[in-house]
C-alpha cells in the first residue's frame, strides 16, 4: 500500500508540472500592452464556445434579422511596409519578418470591418493555426474616432493545440451597436511569433440588423453638413490604417489610434463603398498636423475598367494638432452606379508622427436627379489626374483620350438590369492586396495594376443576406498573352479551401473584359458560414499583363437594404 502511494504521488507531481509546462504562457506575460493595446476593452469577455458565437444570434430582440461578415487572413493587410508577410495557404497568412523586438502596433496586420450602419455587433471567431505552446496570438476589434480616440470592442487569443483552431466571443459578450458616423472599425491581428507556428486564417463577425428607417429629418449646422443628415442618409467610415498601398514601392508605418505616415512612394486608397443609386454628397478627412508645412491630401478618384477620371483633389488645411475637413460634393454630383465605373479614395499622409492621416468618412443620401441608365456605360473619353513623379494624383484634373479599345460592356448583366433584384459593385484594382510582400505592383494611368514578379492579388468580398451571385466580370489587358488567371476561392479559417472557378486570362489587343457567369444555378455566398475571395494571378514575371478591376453581378431579394458587397483587404 505504501508503495502504491508514493507511486501515485509521483505520477500526480509530475503531471502537475508538465501541466504548468505545456500550458500556454496568459497574453499579458508576453509584451506589456501599450498604445492600441492598452485601450478600453468595451467587452472584456474573451473565452467562449462556437455555442455562444451562435447562441448570440437570439440575442437582439429574438426575431431579428441576422448575417455574418467573413474574412481569410489573406484579407488582412500590413500597416508597416517594413513588415514581412507569407501566404501560408488555405486562406492563411503568417509575419515573415518584423522591423522591432516584439509584436506593437507597428507589426500588426488589419482589416476593415465593415457591416450595414446601425447594425449590432453580436459575436466573433477567431480562426488560427498555433503550434506554439508558449505564445498566443490575439485578434482585436477596435473602433477609432479620428482624432486619437481607441477603444476596444472585443479581444480574443489563440491558443497552442498543435494546428488549425478557433476562439469566440461568449454569451456574456455585450451586443455592441455598429456606429459609422462616430467610428471607423478595425479587425487587427498581432502574431505570436515571426514565422509559420502562428497563422491568421479568418475572422467571422456575427451581426444583427433591422430593415433601414429613415431619421427624422433635420438641418444640419452650416459648418457640419454631413452631420446626421434626417431621411434615407448614411456614412462610411475608414481608419486610415485599413488604406492599403497601390504599389510595393511605398513605405509607410503606423502612427498609432487608426492614423498612418507616408515616408515615401505613392497614396493609400480604399474602396467606396456604397448604396447603389445613391448620391456621394461629401467626405470628411480626419487628421493630425502640429508641423509647418506639412501639407496632406485626400483625393477622390474613379476607375471604370480602362481609365481613371479624377473628381476631386483636396489638400487638408493646416492645424495645431487634431482636425478634420470636409470636401463637399455638391457641386459635382455623382450619382453611384457600380454598372459603369468604382469609386476610390486616396489619402496622402505626412512623413512625421507630427502630420498623419487618421481616417474618411463618406456621407451619402437619396440621389437628388435620376441615376445614370445602363445605355450610357460604354465610356468613349474620360478625364486622368495629373501626377507627380512617382505617379500620384496631386493637381488638378486634366483631360486625355480614353486608351478604351475593345471593352464590351452591353453585355449580359447590363441587359439584365431593368430586373429590380439585380446588383452591382465594381472593385478597383488598387483595393486588391499582394498575398506575399514579395509580390511587386505598379499603377498606370488607365487604372490598372502590371507586376514585375510572379504575383497573386486578392479581395474579399460578401454579398448582402438573402441574395446569390450571378457573375462576375474581370476586366484586364494581356498583350503578351502570358499565364494569367482570375479565380474566385472559398476558404473555412480550419484548412480547407476550393477553387469555384479559374478563368484564364486570354490574349488582347487591348483593353477588354469578360464576365464568368453562372448559368442555371446560382451561387450563394451571403451566409458568411465561409469566406470567399477574388484574386488574379500571374505565373510568368512580366508587365505586360495589366488587371483593371472586376465587378460583381449579384440578386437579392433586398435591394432597397443596404449591405456592403465589398469588404476592405
Amino acid at each position: 500500500m505504501w508503495i502504491t502511494r508514493r507511486v501515485c504521488f509521483v505520477l500526480v507531481f509530475f503531471g502537475f508540472v508538465a501541466s504548468m509546462w505545456l500550458k500556454p504562457a496568459p497574453i499579458t506575460a508576453q509584451t506589456p500592452l501599450t498604445g492600441d493595446q492598452a485601450a478600453p476593452l468595451l467587452n472584456p469577455e474573451q473565452a467562449g464556445s462556437k455555442q455562444d458565437f451562435e447562441a448570440g444570434l437570439n440575442s437582439i430582440n429574438g426575431g431579428t434579422s441576422y448575417a455574418t461578415a467573413s474574412y481569410p487572413g489573406i484579407a488582412f493587410h500590413r500597416r508597416n511596409s517594413n513588415v514581412g508577410y507569407a501566404y501560408y495557404g488555405a486562406g492563411c497568412t503568417y509575419i515573415k519578418s518584423i522591423p522591432g523586438a516584439s509584436f506593437g502596433d507597428n507589426e500588426a496586420l488589419s482589416t476593415k470591418l465593415d457591416i450595414p450602419e446601425g447594425a449590432t455587433i453580436i459575436g466573433v471567431e477567431f480562426q488560427y493555426r498555433d503550434t506554439d505552446a508558449a505564445a498566443n496570438s490575439r485578434l482585436y476589434l477596435y473602433r477609432f474616432n479620428g482624432a486619437g480616440g481607441v477603444e476596444s470592442v472585443a479581444l480574443l487569443n489563440s491558443s497552442g493545440n498543435g494546428g488549425y483552431g478557433s476562439s469566440y466571443t461568449a454569451t456574456s459578450f455585450t451586443p455592441t451597436a455598429y456606429d459609422s458616423f462616430n467610428y471607423a472599425y478595425s479587425l487587427v491581428w498581432y502574431s505570436g511569433g515571426v514565422g509559420i507556428n502562428h497563422a491568421l486564417c479568418g475572422v467571422r463577425v456575427k451581426y444583427a440588423y433591422n430593415p433601414v428607417v429613415a431619421r427624422p429629418a433635420s438641418t444640419p449646422p452650416a459648418n457640419r453638413p454631413d452631420a446626421l443628415q434626417g431621411g434615407i442618409s448614411g456614412y462610411n467610415f475608414t481608419a486610415a490604417s485599413d488604406f492599403v498601398a497601390v504599389d510595393a514601392s511605398s513605405r509607410y508605418s503606423y502612427g498609432g489610434a487608426g492614423c498612418m505616415i507616408l515616408t515615401e512612394g505613392l497614396n493609400l486608397s480604399t474602396e467606396v463603398d456604397m448604396p447603389d443609386g445613391r448620391q456621394f454628397r461629401g467626405y470628411r478627412a480626419f487628421y493630425y498636423n502640429n508641423a509647418s508645412g506639412q501639407t496632406m491630401y485626400a483625393n477622390l478618384v474613379t476607375v471604370n475598367g480602362s481609365s481613371t477620371s479624377t473628381v476631386a483633389i483636396e489638400p487638408t488645411t493646416q492645424a495645431t494638432g487634431y482636425a478634420e475637413d470636409y470636401i463637399n460634393l455638391d457641386n459635382n454630383v455623382q450619382i453611384i452606379n457600380e454598372v459603369l465605373k468604382g469609386y476610390l479614395l486616396y489619402i496622402r499622409p505626412g512623413t512625421s508622427e507630427s502630420a498623419k492621416m487618421c481616417g474618411i468618412r463618406s456621407f451619402y443620401t437619396l440621389p437628388v436627379q435620376g441615376r445614370a441608365t445602363a445605355a450610357a456605360s460604354n465610356p468613349i473619353a474620360n478625364g486622368v489626374g495629373d501626377r507627380d513623379a512617382k505617379g500620384a494624383l496631386l493637381s488638378a484634373a486634366a483631360n486625355e483620350p480614353s486608351p478604351i479599345q475593345t471593352l464590351e460592356l452591353g453585355t449580359v448583366e447590363e441587359s439584365a438590369s431593368p430586373q429590380i433584384t439585380d446588383e452591382y459593385q465594381f472593385l478597383t484594382p488598387y483595393s486588391f492586396v499582394p498575398r506575399d510582400t514579395a509580390y511587386i505592383q505598379q499603377i498606370d494611368a488607365a487604372g490598372c495594376v502590371s507586376f514585375d514578379t510572379d504575383s497573386e492579388i486578392t479581395y474579399t468580398f460578401q454579398l448582402p443576406a438573402k441574395s446569390a451571385i450571378l457573375g462576375i466580370r474581370f476586366y484586364y489587358r494581356n498583350l503578351a498573352g502570358n499565364g494569367a488567371t482570375a479565380r474566385l476561392w472559398a476558404y473555412d479559417g480550419k484548412g480547407w479551401f476550393n477553387p469555384i472557378f479559374a478563368y484564364p486570362i486570354p490574349t488582347t489587343t487591348g483593353y477588354t473584359s469578360q464576365i464568368v457567369d453562372y448559368p442555371g444555378s446560382h451561387y450563394d455566398l451571403s451566409e458568411g458560414n465561409v469566406h470567399h475571395s477574388i484574386s488574379f494571378s500571374l505565373l510568368n514575371p512580366t508587365n505586360t499583363v495589366q488587371f483593371c478591376g472586376a465587378r460583381i453581378w449579384y440578386t437579392t431579394g433586398l435591394r432597397h437594404f443596404y449591405i456592403p458587397v465589398a469588404f476592405k483587404n
